[in-house]
């Protein structure tokens, strides 16, 4: 029994070197790589439009399809392949999303640009889940959530470096140079896990009852819905800034690029800040989270159209905007601590529900009431997440 034990355990070590801190940083590579594809038309939504003679609220579905394709998909396509070797699966998943950004660039028109763009949206999950269940087994139990924060860390950085610098590219040649640069990302990160990660073969698998066991939670399902109401308040306005910035508060394309930039930085800070506080008081955390997102939306719509406070309010906004992941994500795991990988997944389709009703509100808001209401669109859901997480606290208190 002794041996059979020594066993398992040599076999977890030649899974992952415990003392090798390179493996995280790879895989929040690979993050890096999938959120620059993922949020990458974020920053080039106009462009696309006028290439392919659409409206930006349909462009809009450029984000809105991806995201529903993963709210689907996520959970049940990441159970299915619990069983294929780790490395096996993440290099496919970078793999798909390069040939996915190199279609894109070809697109004759904005269906085949759209069904490229949902090719890669049925993979995505499998890469997120994986990851971090790939990155808490490569160190020791105590030091798992940190590995964890660093993967996670790959979406910060991601609208850090991934969307302004798709933007910049976008700016300085044409839109197919933003869908390039993607696939370059991915391509480092391929080669990265290809040659610098050990085979990962899967030496335990939990059964899928296991798994599914923690959907007869009630409070993941609080958790589930509070996740996506948070992540659909913040897409409202996110999701079209670009548009934003360029029609209200009347930024050129570089001005665009600096200020998604800065935003993005301001959003490692801040998820950083995050962090610490949900370590010390979850519930004050989402509290602070709502009420500074709430205000930064209401003074943007205030000072729009005056260039120097929108342009310092979009780094605040930024500097509060990335943590809302964290948040969610935080949210989800903890409810189900007895199947991480599975909540894992669950989180990533939960964001993605949130992003596509968000994409899907922000386009109708623009339709309706024009893109400079965006901002108290975005409020109104917000207010709605806020009451829904009162009223969970209430009746868990009861």
């Amino acid at each position: 029994m002794e041996r059979i034990a020594n066993l398992n355990i040599a076999q977890k070590s030649n899974l992952v070197n415990p003392h090798n801190r390179s493996t995280v940083y790879i895989l929040a590579l690979g993050v890096f790589g999938i959120i620059t594809t993922e949020f990458g038309v974020i920053g080039i939504l106009p462009e696309l439009a006028a290439r392919f003679h659409v409206s930006i609220a349909q462009a809009g579905w450029l984000l809105t399809a991806f995201a529903l394709t993963i709210a689907v998909s996520g959970p049940f396509i990441t159970l299915a392949v619990s069983h294929i070797n780790r490395k096996v699966a993440l290099s496919v998943v970078l793999g798909i999303f390069i040939l996915s950004n190199i279609f894109s660039m070809i697109a004759p028109s904005f269906g085949w640009l759209l069904a490229a763009r949902i090719l890669p949206a049925f993979f995505h999950p499998i890469f997120f889940s994986v990851a971090m269940g790939t990155a808490a087994q490569s160190v020791e139990p105590d030091k798992a959530p940190k590995a964890v924060a660093i993967v996670f860390s790959g979406i910060s950085v991601g609208t850090v470096l991934g969307v302004p610098l798709t933007v910049f590219f976008a700016d300085l040649f044409d839109w197919r140079a933003a869908f390039a640069v993607s696939a370059v990302i991915n391509l480092i990160a391929v080669l990265a896990l290809l040659f610098l990660l050990p085979s990962m073969p899967v030496t335990e698998r939990p059964s899928f009852g296991s798994q599914l066991g923690i959907l007869k939670k009630k409070k993941t399902w609080w958790s589930i819905i509070t996740t996506i109401l948070i992540i659909t308040g913040m897409t409202v306005s996110y999701g079209y800034m670009a548009d934003y910035l360029k029609n209200v508060a009347l930024m050129n394309g570089k001005m665009i690029s600096m200020a998604m930039l800065l935003f993005g930085g301001a959003g490692v800070l801040g998820n950083l800040l995050i962090g610490h506080l949900l370590s010390h008081n979850k519930i004050r955390t989402v509290w602070l989270f709502f009420a500074g997102l709430i205000a930064v939306q209401a003074i943007l719509f205030m000072v729009a159209k005056q260039f120097y406070p929108a342009f310092a309010l979009v780094i605040v906004w930024g500097f509060i905007h990335t943590g809302g992941f964290l948040l969610g994500q935080t949210l989800i795991t903890s409810s189900a601590p007895e199947a991480p990988e599975f909540a894992s997944s669950i989180f990533v389709s939960a964001g993605n529900t949130g992003f596509a009703a968000g994409s899907f509100a922000g386009g109708l808001a623009i339709n309706t009431f024009g893109v400079q209401a965006l901002p108290l669109a975005s409020i109104a859901v917000l207010l709605a997440a806020a009451l829904w997480f009162l009223v969970q606290q209430r009746l868990s208190k009861n």
